[in-house]
């Protein structure tokens, strides 16, 4: 596969940054990740760290070079994060769990798989504009869609950043697994954290990315976004790909990613405050053996 890719995180008006991404690719399979750490939840940033890493090791573990059930995949990977995430805390006693948000996506073989928990959003746009864009776990969201609310009220809406579905809660997580989609050159995938698309509408989204690639788009979003929402602003994180033509030859481009002659590895993976206990190779060690169904 030929893309362009793009990711940055930025802490906004907080004080320090509970979101987590990752792109990683095999030969023929990206991986795609997003964890937002839930803000006012103690350690939001260990969830979601926890969440990325094990999503990385298990698709380097599991996409050799392809994924044989991406979706199993999606589902087993989330779950375990979720499990992760509670053994941890109960492990350093912790008085409250920490929890996070999580929207991954696989692309391979021509085909997008995702899966999303909380309000992080994917969106799936190609040459006709916006085709996909997956649905918040939020009580706003369920409001929109009873036609009691609005797009735009939602935007201010009091509660507006309460969902109802996360990884690190008491009960299971509802990994909400979206239809399989075809996907081509000149379509792009973007992940992003609430702070980026709680600042930009859909149709502005869906103007900026005709005839362009994430790599034009994106920092420029992340800018209007970050400036619109103040001093106040919150966490603001984007991982996003454009698919290529296989055929054209692309030069020596930053954002490129040639999956056939780049040895697959992480791609800046964003890891912030390095030093959380998260970062303990242990954790890695002792949970993901025996996730491979």
């Amino acid at each position: 596969m030929k893309l362009s890719i793009y990711q940055e995180s930025r802490i906004g008006g907080r004080a320090y940054n509970q979101d987590r991404l990752v792109i990683a690719h095999s030969r023929d399979a990206v991986m795609l990740a997003v964890a937002d750490g839930m803000g006012g939840h103690m350690r939001g940033e260990v969830a979601a760290q926890i969440t990325v890493d094990l999503l990385s090791e298990l698709f380097y573990q599991q996409a050799t070079p392809m994924l044989t059930h991406p979706n199993r995949f999606l589902v087993n990977a989330v779950s375990t994060a979720h499990q992760v995430i509670l053994d941890y805390a109960a492990d350093h006693r912790l008085p409250e769990v920490p929890s996070t948000t999580v929207v991954a996506a696989i692309i391979q073989q021509g085909q997008l798989y995702w899966c999303h928990v909380g309000d992080s959003r994917l969106y799936l746009l190609d040459e006709k504009g916006l085709r996909l864009r997956s649905r918040d776990h939020s009580q706003v969201q369920r409001l929109i869609d009873q036609g009691q609310l609005s797009e735009d009220a939602a935007k201010v809406h009091p509660e507006r950043h309460k969902i109802y579905n996360c990884l690190g809660a008491a009960s299971d997580p509802d990994i909400d697994v979206g239809e399989k989609q075809h996907v081509g050159a000149g379509c792009s995938i973007l992940l992003c954290s609430d702070g980026l698309w709680s600042q930009v509408m859909d149709p502005e989204l869906e103007k900026v990315f005709v005839r362009r690639n994430v790599s034009q788009v994106l920092p420029a979003l992340m800018n209007v976004a970050e400036r619109r929402a103040g001093a106040g602003g919150d966490n603001l994180s984007a991982a996003g790909v454009t698919l290529l033509d296989e055929a054209q030859d692309y030069g020596e481009r930053e954002d490129l990613l040639d999956t056939e002659k780049v040895t697959p590895r992480q791609l800046g993976r964003t890891i912030l405050d390095s030093n959380l206990e998260t970062m303990h190779q242990e954790i890695l060690a002792s949970r993901v053996a025996g996730k491979h169904d």
